[in-house]
This record gives structure tokens, sequence and C-alpha cells, in this order.
């Protein structure tokens, strides 16, 4: 069993034992007591980059106790505004619908306390299948053997908006012997590798390092939405989204480039975070941007025109004074 605690309380309970131990403060800015990082599933993109940012924040925040948790885009945005991480890592259109009320939050409980530090990657809605398959847009995906991920999730949430604006459903597909199967997505990735799914949809980093992996067996490609669909999606479900172009040589199968939504990915923080721990954590990032880059390749996306973009949330005070200082463009949010 996990057990979680506030460490809120546990900082309060600290202070006042220090209070009433008349400890000495010094006058230059102490480290957090505590500095928790949301990541991901064991393995995974979040979790690889959280790990790499917790090695390079015990460095920054020598006296501090660093840790990195399982977590996810949905799971770190209500950790982090709970108080009970102080970095995560999410996507823009995790964190819009939070702020209004939807998945992973709820109407009575929206998340509107988190703030920007540093945009990472992009993601994008991707439908893969096999190269050589038949598939080539929304509609033929019709009775064929399928995986969105499991009911609840970020990808799942978002192919059903997206068959939506196709006029379609989860039924219409599992006509004709087609299924739409509940898979993780290893299990997906594993499938389609074999060939016992015709199509995988998820929102996903690209290119996605397990979807290389997938064309050792066989290349891959992406489907191609069409632009009016585009646009109705990001009318009625674009918050933290907007349109991509994915390029031609994206996988092996990619002969043209394919239209879809994205979104980004980023750190962030409580607006409880003191200005001058977030400028730190932001700055130590860039200052190392190099070696940082080091642990992921798709932190190669990283660069002075994407840094302070894309976040949508509010950019958190210190970070946004980090960049003024450093002449990096910072986005307006869009929720506010």
């Amino acid at each position: 069993m996990t057990h979680s605690f506030n460490r809120r309380a546990v900082i309060a309970a600290t202070a006042a034992l220090a209070a009433s131990l008349s400890l000495a403060t010094p006058s230059m800015a102490e480290d957090p007591d505590f500095l928790n990082i949301g990541g991901g599933p064991s393995g995974g993109t979040f979790n690889v980059v959280a790990t790499g940012l917790g090695d390079l924040m015990r460095e920054t925040f020598p006296d501090s106790i660093i840790g990195v948790q399982p977590g996810g885009s949905g799971p770190n945005l209500l950790r982090v505004s709970a108080g009970d991480a102080d970095l995560g890592i999410t996507s823009a259109s995790n964190a819009a619908d939070a702020w209004a009320g939807r998945d992973p939050a709820t109407p009575e409980a929206p998340i509107q306390n988190v703030r920007g530090l540093m945009s990472f990657f992009p993601s994008a809605i991707q439908i893969w299948v096999d190269a050589s398959s038949d598939i080539y847009t929304v509609e033929d995906l019709v009775g064929r053997q399928i995986s969105a991920g499991q009911p609840g999730q970020t990808s799942w949430n978002a192919f059903n908006n997206l068959l939506a604006i196709y006029d379609m459903t989860i039924e219409d597909l599992e006509a004709d012997g087609g299924q739409v199967h509940h898979l993780s997505w290893a299990e997906s990735q594993n499938a389609l590798r074999d060939g016992q799914l015709d199509a995988v949809m998820w929102v996903a980093l690209y290119p996605h390092s397990t979807v290389l992996a997938t064309e050792t067996a066989r290349p891959i490609r992406v489907l191609s939405l069409d632009e009016d669909h585009v646009q109705e999606y990001l009318e009625l479900h674009g918050a933290g989204f907007a349109a991509v172009n994915l390029p031609v040589g994206l996988y092996a199968g990619q002969t043209e480039p394919a239209l879809s939504v994205g979104t980004t990915t980023f750190l962030f923080a409580n607006d409880d975070m003191d200005d001058e721990t977030a400028y730190r954590v932001t700055s130590s990032i860039w200052n190392n941007l190099e070696r940082f880059q080091q642990t992921h390749a798709l932190l190669q996306y990283i660069n002075e025109d994407t840094a302070g973009r894309g976040m949508f949330v509010p950019i958190h005070p210190g970070a946004a004074r980090f960049y003024d200082e450093q002449g990096i463009a910072v986005d307006d949010a869009q929720l506010n």
C-alpha cells in the first residue's frame, strides 16, 4: 500500500520546531526542506525525465531532500495542487482541462493554483498503423482491432472527442467485427508490433521511442486528419491544443506529412512555491541545459524559442524573472 503525506504539514512542523529552538537563519536564500518531483510510470518518458531532473536538483539544492514520485500528467496536477509534490510534469491539454474542472479535476474543485516553469517537449494525437495498411482515415477504422488506452485516460478521452467530430462512436467502430480494446500503452504497442491490432491511438510524444522500437517488426505511419475536422476539434475540445504537422520521416513508413492536433509537455509548480526557489529551478535547468538534454532525446526541443511558450497556465513569477533577465520570450497565459 502506498501512503501519502502532506509535506506542507511536515514543513510547518519543522519550522515551528526550528523557531522553538531559536535556530539561526542565514541571510541568503535557504534550500527548501523537501523538493518532490512528480514523474510518470516506471521506465516511461516522464519518469526518465523526472529522474534526470532530480539528479540536477540535488546539486542545485544540496540541503534539500529530493524525491521522484511515480505519476502521470493528470496525477501530477492533483498532487502538486494538493501540496503532495513540489514539481510536476504535465501537458497543456491536461492543465487546461483541470483548470476548467474537467478530468483530472472536478467542476467543484478545479485546479487553478499551478504555474508553469519550462516547456519540455511536444506531443500530439497520433493514430499509428502498419505502413502497408489500407487504413488512411478515421472512417477506415470501422470494423478494425484498435486500442486507445483505457477509459478515463487522457488518450481515451481525446479519442472519443475525435470520434465525435467525425459523427462516430465506439459502437460504430465495433460494427462488422471491430473491437476497441482497453489495453495499456505497452500492451497496445506489443499488439501493434505483433499484428494483433490494426491501429493504436494515443496522445503521445513524437517520435516516440516505443513506436520506433515497434518498427523493428514493421514500418509505421501516422494517419493525417483533415483540416476541417482539426479546426472543429480545436473549437470544441482544443483548450491546450494546437494544429501540428508531423513531418515526413517521423517514422519509417511516414512518406507524407500528417496533420493532427498537439500539445506541450511542461514542468510546473504550485503557485505558493516561493519566487526564489522557482527562479533557481528554472535557472539550473537552463544553465545546465546541454547536460539535462542528455537525459532524453526529446529534451532537445528546449531552446530560447520554446522554453517559455506553450504552457497555457500562467508562468510562475520566479521563472518569469529568469526569462526576463535572459531575454527569453514568454507566452501570455491562456488560462487565468
